[in-house]
Parts: structure tokens; sequence; C-alpha cells
């Protein structure tokens, strides 16, 4: 389906708030931070138990866009958990592929209205859909297209390995397909939170349906284990379900650590392809001396360039046009994409 319909002039306010809708971002509200470091907030691209990330732009008007996350203050305020964030984004910085963005920067903004610093980390953003979204929104990949995140994310988690880096939450959501390719996000603050006093003795930063047995086990955590993350993210890519079944609970923790995944999943994805489903089989080996190296992974995967199937790759296009309409707006025609601060009410 084309997408070069009409719309508005491209430096209109219509044509930039659908570009934000495009994005993904959902509109600012009024208690969102004004300014993050030298970075604008446009929208907010997601939140979770760590923060809440931003759709940025650099405030001087400077070129491409940013999501930058900003840290809870109860984390924000521990100063080994800060320590060790400032230490991780170091470890990031030296990252460098294109299956990952680069760190743009760090820092403290100044307190906020409770009378709290905000701990912010921005990074390259990389228009695309997460693979959550993907499958959701566009139903699930063909063979063919998974192998292509075979071979680009294990040259992604050999690029992580090169750096010291573990990612240790590698999931659907944490997998971005753009239209240069497969990404790979949010990496490294899982590491500094699960090694901050704040974190409790015995605990698991992560997702437990794609967790790793040792890590749930005895809190061990390498390169063989983002592999082990990795084979769940792309059975969920062929079948929409983890392999060790979905949610949080005790039980998933405990298939993922001693059982062997659902048959039924591995099933389905043997009669979509049978040597894909012999590869993943290998890389969710409890042992993890069994399984393939990111290296090898890359591989056994064979040079699939193609674009994604449709419909995504309609939306992956969108996604990136929309992206370049608000980065080549100035800084003061996105103000408007703020909500206004109320005023005080006069006393009474």
């Amino acid at each position: 389906m084309s997408d070069d319909r009409p719309g508005p002039p491209p430096h209109s306010p219509e044509s930039r708030d659908t570009a934000l809708e495009l994005t993904g971002a959902s509109p600012l509200r009024r208690s969102d931070p004004a300014r993050l470091g030298p970075y604008v907030p446009l929208g907010l691209l997601g939140s979770g138990g760590m923060g809440r990330v931003y759709l940025a732009r650099p405030a001087d008007d400077g070129p491409g866009l940013a999501a930058v996350k900003v840290i809870r203050p109860e984390y924000a305020e521990d100063t080994e958990f800060r320590r060790r964030f400032q230490r991780e984004a170091g470890v990031h910085d030296r990252v460098r592929t294109p299956y990952a963005p680069r760190l743009l920067g760090t820092g403290f903004e100044p307190e906020d209205e409770h009378g709290r610093e905000l701990l912010w980390m921005a990074t390259e953003y990389l228009p695309g859909v997460n693979l959550t979204d993907a499958v959701r929104d566009c139903g699930t990949l063909p063979p063919s297209a998974v192998w292509r995140l075979v071979g680009e994310l294990g040259r992604a988690l050999s690029a992580l390995a090169a750096a010291g880096v573990v990612h240790r939450d590698l999931k659907p959501s944490n997998v971005l397909l753009s239209a240069d390719g497969v990404h790979v996000i949010d990496f490294g603050i899982s590491q500094a939170v699960d090694s901050s006093a704040i974190t409790t003795t015995g605990s698991r930063v992560g997702t437990p349906a794609y967790m790793s047995p040792e890590y749930l086990r005895d809190g061990r955590c390498d390169s063989a284990s983002d592999v082990f993350s990795l084979a769940g993210t792309l059975v969920y890519a062929v079948t929409g379900h983890a392999p060790f079944g979905d949610g949080t609970g005790v039980d998933v923790m405990h298939r993922v650590a001693f059982e062997e995944p659902k048959p039924a999943l591995m099933s389905e994805l043997a009669s979509a392809d049978p040597a894909l489903a012999a590869l993943l089989t290998t890389c969710l080996a409890k042992n993890p001396a069994d399984r393939p190296t990111p290296a090898r992974l890359t591989e056994a995967a064979a040079d699939t360039g193609r674009p994604w199937p449709e419909p995504l790759n309609s939306r992956v296009l969108a996604r990136r046009r929309s992206c370049a309409s608000l980065a080549h707006a100035a800084a003061r025609d996105t103000a408007h994409l703020r909500l206004p601060t109320p005023r005080a009410k006069p006393p009474t």
C-alpha cells in the first residue's frame, strides 16, 4: 500500500502532530519536564519500573532525535546506583555498532517540584517498531524475516560482548525493527540496577519468560545467557508466545529453569522451518556451554536483506518519515506539542 497520500504541509502544526503520533510517542503531560539537559522532550515513548523514556530533540536545533530515559527518583537518589549508572554509561559509550543506539550523554537535572534530582541518559533515537508491537499489530513473522533477525542479532550480541556488555533483559520489546535493520535497545541499565544497593538480595532484574536458567538459578549472566534470551525472543517472533509460557509468575521461572520449552510451540516452529527450530532449540539448552556463540548464529543465518513483510514494512517506513519531519523542525516549531502549564489560582 502506498504511503504517498497527500497531507498537511510539512512544517504545519498538523503535520507535526501527525508525525508525533506516527513515532509511537504519546503527548506530553503538564507534569513532564520541559528540559532534560540539552534536550527538549517532544513526547512520551514509554514508562516502566525504572522510569520514563521521552522522544526529544536538541534544544539548539542540532540534528537528529534522542530517546531520553529519566530514572525514577528513588533510584537516582541512591549514591551507589548513581555510581554504577555512570559506569554502565561508560561501557555503553564504548559500543560502536549499527545494531545498537549510540550513547549521547547523561546528566542530572535540577530538582523538580518535589525537591528531587532527575537522572537521565540520552541515546540516539532509531525510528522503528519493537518486536512486541510488530507481532501484536502486524502478525507473526515468516521464517525468512526471522532468519534475518538471527543474523543481525548475532552481530549485535557479538558487538556487545566485545565491549564487555551483557544485556540481561533481551526480549521482544527490546528488539527494534527499522528500515535499516535490527537493533538491540535498552541494555546496560539492568546491570546497574542488579548491582545496586536498592536491589534486594536474591532478586533478579529482567523479564522471567526470557531469562536464562543460570541467571534465574544463581545469578550468572554472560553472552551465553543473552543467546538463550535471543532464542526465546525469536520463538515469540514466529509463534507469538514465549517458549516457556507468557507471564512473570514463579511457575514461568520454574519452567525456564528446569523444564523443556512447550512442545506445541516448538512443533509449530518446526512446521514453519525445521532448520530454524533446530537452531533455536540448541540455543535454549539448559547448559550454557551447549549453546552456539553469537558469531555462530551469524554464520548460520543466510544473507536475507530483503524488506520486512507487509504491513510491517509500511509501518516502519512511515515511522522513519515521521521522525525525519520532527528532526527537521526547529525547537520552537514543536513547542505546541507540550500541554500548557496550568496557572496558579489567585488567593481568595
